[in-house]
């Protein structure tokens, strides 16, 4: 069995508007150092009526104590499934 391969990258949070509307704080990844998540985003919904100023101090209090976000994987074993 191989080990599960641990990716990490530097991030912070920020306040976008969704599709919908609604204030959603983002994860944006500082440098491209875990190849699975490129061209993805992570995002975070909030509960019905969070006003924009607590949408933003959420990203704040975020951005305050989080450093870094982290995947981790299964390395593929190279075996098929029976």
């Amino acid at each position: 069995m191989s080990d599960p391969k641990t990716e990490r990258s530097s991030c912070r949070f920020t306040v976008r508007q969704s599709a919908d509307g609604e204030a959603v704080v983002i994860v944006e990844l500082l440098h491209e150092t875990i190849p699975s998540l490129k061209g993805t985003t992570i995002g975070f919904g909030l509960l019905g009526g969070t006003s924009l100023n607590q949408v933003k101090k959420i990203a704040d209090l975020l951005n305050e104590y989080i450093l870094e976000l982290f995947v981790t994987m299964p390395k593929p074993t190279g075996g098929s499934a029976s």
